[in-house]
């Protein structure tokens, strides 16, 4: 067995004690003396020093003081020289130690015949540690006599030359400091830090409360927190340590005792002014007992407040504190509070006077709980502490229904729909159902719509898959719209939020169609926003109202405006829906600021505070990871959010996990495994077969996607507000589809070209459209529609920076052209890009390659070299390539030229005479080309002649270029294209 086991955390200690140690042996007599609370570790330490110390070679001797009063004189240096060899040494005087029939007074000898003893005993450890060193140890000091402290602090002084190391250890709370070595040096152990702890708590067992828990309440001292661990205590206290507690309470007076018990019920931080009104004393006679209880080590001084040095001791005294008596603390406690607190109490203050007000448990201050749980539930959500506020609001619930105050029925009903708002934002969705279910109830039989709208809102706010909640949501929510219309206290902001949430809950309750009933509940929402808060409602109501395909452009407006409306109100979490929801619509459009402002969302949601804030950044982390092509970052994430989502009853939580990874997977993520019965409340269950087709559909398993597949019907794809399925099913489709399947899916998604799929509020990105368009005519066998589309997608996923997923249509296009015999020359930058049977090569731009772009775009076509030359195909005849009349238009502009040139160079006009010569230049090539051998005009067949030949030769010298880089390419070109006065691509059969 390691005899450190008990030593965690004890390296000072040690060190300290190895130093001393060392000096010892090497001649330097030492006294340490090592002091701490009961249990803290002090024995423990000794221990170690002590075996430490004999496998260096030393003698140890040991001795304990006895807590009794029939303890002789001298008792621990009587254990000491028991162990003496007396052969070896002679004691001389010091024998009088051993000498049961020594003649001397309990008290003690008398002084001569002391000093004659003392040194005695020096000189007998001196002669001792001639030979080998020597360490006495004496444990338990704080109940040693006079005179064994005046020996201890003699053979200080008389062994400072010899090889003797003193150590002793005894317990400050009992006693400050020991008589007469106040000089000594002195190591205090206190309680163990986490890590130590920890590593405690793993040897003691394990605990099944967290190990902070335990070293809180324990103050960190190793023998409370091992008999915890051995026990198991859970929230009880083992009765040693209880016992030993008790002790060291009983040590204290009576009206420091009684002080502390009211200290236990006031809390951790309790003023002073606070306990003196509570306990009826002067300020100056609380202050002399927490000196005391101070000085004993059970309180210590915490900021302007008081704590105890481990909660053990707040859990005794509570413990044994009569219940009547407890009642009693409370209510002098939450008095004084309420005295010493201003006119309108806030934070922990709040939280203070509900827990006291509570826990007094008296009918007749019911109503002073129920109001300061509300204050404390209202404090502790604007602070984020939406577990805090649950608490409060479950306790003023509690009260009501223990005491029945004269609280009316509208003011439960109330704090039940807050309450059922508290626990929706930390998770508990289960509970906040039964809150807001109640409130409705109650609300409704006292005619408080105004609760009953919130509660209606907080249901709808719960999400869930299915529509049959829906329906029950938006009943309740147009009773209560019509009952606030004609109730004419009721205010416009409170209507245009019930309308707006009508509008939402009948929107998501069919998301295949614009409902034109939510259309106008939306409308009248904008209508009759009052404030911020309800323009920022009645906002996002229309937004998502006209949320469809390809109304991105649309949608933007709407949220610039909703975001200035929630930043106006304050309200943060419409303020990071906004973002969110800009984000989905500027992804939508491949704009790259999408992804900046899906970060914002993120950062703003992990704020929130709650539960469900957190599961939304993990969501709309993991997506930001997809659309960057970070797979293992994705796959990560979406499964930690499963978990969070899973754990606090979050209805989405599968859906938008399976929605992630069946994208996740276009970019080589793991496979998704689904459900092969779907949920019966799923609404997509409908579109399965393609979700189940999905992966073996993107590994290429074709077989096994068309089985899973079966007999699948269009109608069935679900549109909604998004493209999810319909790009599920065109990846599928493009696999092992139909034409028919292909068609249809192809046509439907074509007004959408230029956009990307992205599902929900950015819950998982599909890649652009172009993308599904071009794997669809591709497996139409449209060609040149497919490479257009997938051109075209690549340089959308390179604008909105989605490398993996500028990849995965760079390589469908790669297989396109592999998977052809037909060539491609096209524009690469500023170079030609050459593809056949799955080659790629590039070259410099020349007029020739521009030609065979031309005519292999138009295969089997005659193009006139003409239209080559980028020039008007002349008409049939042999008249002159330019009339006189043409000719004397064109000297006539020569000569003007010549003087504008001639102008230019004088003003030093450099631009323009560039321009006047360049435009000279060209009507002399003009004339030039018009005329023939002897000045003879040259007629329009010659023209056509020259530009066969030019068009010929520049596109042998491409077939030339070609050859260096692809001879297979130039070959097949060579017998492919003809060239005349016409020229043409005409591929062999099959091709």
């Amino acid at each position: 067995m390691d005899q450190d086991r008990s030593l965690v955390g004890r390296e000072g200690a040690l060190a300290t004690a190895d130093a001393a140690l060392v000096e010892a042996i090497g001649g330097s007599g030492q006294l340490l003396l090592v002091s701490g609370e009961p249990g803290i570790g002090k024995s423990a330490l000794l221990a170690e020093v002590a075996r430490r110390a004999a496998a260096r070679g030393a003698r140890v001797f040991r001795s304990v003081c006895w807590d009794g009063e029939v303890s002789p004189p001298y008792w621990p240096w009587t254990q000491v020289l028991r162990a003496v060899d007396r052969a070896e040494v002679q004691l001389g005087p010091a024998a009088r130690l051993l000498d049961a029939a020594a003649g001397w007074s309990p008290d003690g000898p008398a002084s001569a015949l002391q000093f004659e003893m003392f040194d005695a005993v020096a000189r007998a450890l001196a002669a001792l540690s001639t030979g080998t060193p020597v360490v006495v140890v004496l444990d338990d000091l704080q109940w040693a006599d006079e005179g064994s402290l005046g020996l201890l602090s003699f053979l200080r002084a008389q062994l400072a030359a010899e090889r003797v190391l003193l150590l002793g250890a005894y317990r400050d709370t009992e006693v400050a400091a020991l008589p007469g070595l106040g000089a000594a040096p002195v190591f205090r152990l206190d309680g163990l830090g986490v890590e130590a702890a920890a590593a405690l708590v793993r040897r003691a067992g394990g605990p099944q409360a967290p190990v902070e828990e335990i070293r809180r309440r324990c103050g960190g001292n190793p023998f409370f927190m091992r008999e915890m661990c051995r026990l198991r205590a859970g929230d009880g206290i083992p009765d040693g340590v209880r016992d030993v507690l008790r002790r060291r309470l009983g040590q204290l007076s009576e009206a420091c005792t009684a002080l502390l018990t009211t200290v236990s019920v006031a809390g951790k931080g309790v003023e002073l002014d606070v306990l003196a009104r509570a306990s009826g004393c002067a300020v100056e006679e609380i202050s002399g007992l927490i000196d005391e209880a101070v000085t004993a080590r059970v309180l210590v001084v915490d900021g302007p407040g008081l704590a105890f040095v481990h909660d053990l001791y707040r859990e005794v005294l509570l413990a044994d504190c009569p219940s009547t008596r407890l009642a009693g603390l409370h209510i002098a406690v939450g008095s004084a509070l309420r005295e010493s607190s201003p006119q309108v109490p806030t934070g922990d203050r709040l939280s203070r006077l509900a827990a006291h007000f509570v826990a007094a448990g008296r009918a007749e201050l019911a109503d002073e709980a129920v109001q300061y749980s509300e204050l404390a539930a209202r404090e502790a959500t604007a602070r984020l502490g939406h577990e805090d506020a649950c608490r409060h609001y479950e306790e003023a619930l509690q009260v009501i229904a223990s005491f029945h105050p004269p609280v009316a029925t509208a003011r439960r009903a109330n704090l039940l729909a807050e309450l059922g708002a508290a626990r929706a934002r930390i998770g508990r969705t289960d509970s906040a159902r039964s809150a807001f279910d109640e409130a409705v109830r109650l609300g409704r039989a006292e005619g408080e719509w105004e609760v009953v709208t919130r509660a209606a809102q907080g249901l709808y706010g719960l999400g869930g898959r299915d529509p049959a909640e829906y329906v029950t949501t938006i009943a309740l929510l147009e009773e209560a719209v019509d009952a606030l219309a004609a109730w004419t206290g009721g205010n416009r902001a409170l209507r245009s939020s019930a309308f707006a949430t009508l509008a939402r809950a009948r929107r998501h309750a069919d998301s295949r169609r614009v409902d034109p009933q939510a259309v106008a509940a939306a409308t009248r929402a904008v209508e009759l926003a009052a404030d911020p808060q309800s323009r920022a409602e009645a906002l996002l109501a229309l937004h998502d109202v006209h949320w469809v395909p390809g109304r991105a452009s649309e949608r933007l407006p709407v949220l610039d405006d909703m975001l200035g409306a929630a930043t106006r109100a304050g309200d943060r979490e419409l303020v990071a829906v906004a973002h969110q929801l800009r984000a989905t619509a500027l992804v939508e459009l491949g704009h790259p600021d999408g992804r900046l402002e899906l970060e914002r969302y993120v950062h703003l949601a992990a704020a929130l505070g709650h539960a469900r804030g957190r599961f939304g950044a993990l969501t709309r982390r993991a997506a930001l990871a997809l659309i960057a092509g970070r797979v293992e970052e994705a796959v990560e994430l979406s499964a930690e959010a499963l978990a969070l989502g899973s754990a606090i009853g979050e209805p989405d939580a599968v859906g938008c996990f399976t929605a992630l990874r069946a994208s996740l997977m276009s970019i080589g993520g793991p496979e998704v495994v689904l459900e092969t019965t779907p949920p019966e409340d799923d609404p997509t269950w409908p579109a399965f077969p393609l979700l189940w087709a999905l992966a073996p559909a993107l590994r290429g398993r074709d077989a096994e996607a068309a089985a899973l597949l079966g007999d699948f019907a269009v109608q069935d794809v679900l549109q909604k507000y998004d493209l999810e399925v319909v790009a599920v099913a065109a990846t599928v489709f493009a696999a092992v589809g139909t034409d028919t399947q292909r068609t249809w899916t192809y046509d439907l998604l074509t007004p959408f070209t230029g956009t990307h799929v992205v599902v929900g509020g950015c819950a998982a990105y599909h890649g652009p459209v172009d993308h599904l368009l071009g794997v669809l005519a591709a497996a139409l066998g449209r060609r040149c529609a497919a490479a257009a589309h997938l051109t075209a997608a690549v340089a959308q996923c390179d604008r909105l920076g989605a490398a993996a997923w500028s990849r995965r249509s760079s390589e469908a296009l790669t297989r396109l052209q592999a998977g052809s015999t037909e060539p491609v020359v096209e524009r690469d930058g500023g170079t030609w890009r050459l593809a056949y049977r799955g080659r790629v090569e590039h070259l410099p731009d020349v007029k020739g390659l521009r030609d065979l772009a031309v005519l292999i775009a138009a295969p089997g076509q005659d193009v006139h070299v003409f239209t080559l030359l980028g020039r008007d195909v002349p008409a049939t005849g042999s008249d002159p390539v330019l009339d006189d009349r043409a000719k004397a238009h064109y000297r006539s502009r020569l000569g003007e030229l010549d003087g504008e040139i001639d102008e230019a160079a004088q003003f030093h006009d450099t631009d323009r005479a560039e321009r006047l010569h360049a435009e000279r230049e060209a009507l002399v090539a003009e004339l030039t080309a018009a005329a023939g051998l002897g000045g003879r005009d040259r007629r329009l067949g010659d023209e056509t002649e020259r530009a066969r030949k030019t068009v010929g030769a520049r596109i042998r010298d491409a077939l030339r270029r070609v050859d260096s880089v692809d001879p297979e390419l130039a070959a097949h070109l060579r017998s492919t294209v003809s060239i005349g006065t016409v020229c043409r691509y005409v591929p062999a059969s099959g091709e």
